[in-house]
């Protein structure tokens, strides 16, 4: 009996450091699950696109550069006439005043004695207090500009159009009329000096 024993305890004894090493299904299936999990594919917030390239070399359009081009013209033109309006009292050049009226119709209170526009359209602008004293203003065209308190002492305005042109407080001492057109419409008669004499309507002048 007592071998017995000892054979039963020794078989128990191996049976349970036997069971003590034996890998259980379930939990081996339960890790493989997990593995599993880790190699599936990441979750769309996991996913950074990436950050779109610009194209080296880009060309720029040919219109882009000659819209560039003509801004920096304008604003080239507008600085300098800007500069020219600044200096008070300076005598202004016959180039002078066209770079002005390219950006600007105004012309008031410039110092423009002496100065030849023959031909020259001055329509619409403002003259206030301009002077124009001994100017050559032979057929410029000055119609419904603003001359009040305009100098146009010795003035030569031979067939200059006045049509409807503003003249309040204007000086007009010895300034030559011969054939101009007056405010009203009239042409003014030969020998008008000062003053427009003789006014005669274009149908009496045929």
């Amino acid at each position: 009996m007592t071998k017995f024993r000892l054979v039963v305890v020794a078989a128990g004894i191996f049976w349970a450091v036997s069971a003590a090493y034996i890998p259980f299904p379930t939990a081996q299936a339960a890790e493989g699950a997990v593995g599993a999990g880790d190699t599936a594919a990441p979750s769309p917030a996991d996913q950074i696109s990436p950050a779109p390239q610009k194209p080296v070399g880009a060309v720029v359009p040919k219109k882009n550069k000659k819209k560039k081009a003509s801004a920096r013209r304008k604003a080239s033109r507008k600085a300098s006439a800007e500069a020219i309006g600044t200096a008070p009292g300076k005598r202004l050049s016959s180039a002078e005043v066209m770079a002005l009226l390219k950006t600007s119709r105004d012309l008031s209170g410039k110092n423009l004695s002496g100065i030849n526009l023959v031909g020259v359209n001055l329509s619409k602008c403002n003259l206030k207090g301009v002077d124009l004293s001994n100017a050559d203003l032979e057929r410029a065209d000055l119609g419904e500009s603003d001359l009040e308190r305009a100098n146009l002492a010795g003035a030569n305005l031979k067939m200059a159009n006045l049509r409807l042109s503003g003249m309040i407080g204007a000086n007009l001492e010895n300034a030559i009329l011969d054939g101009a057109i007056w405010q009203d419409g009239r042409i003014c008669a030969k020998g008008s000096l000062g003053m427009c004499r003789e006014a005669v309507s274009p149908d009496s002048a045929k």
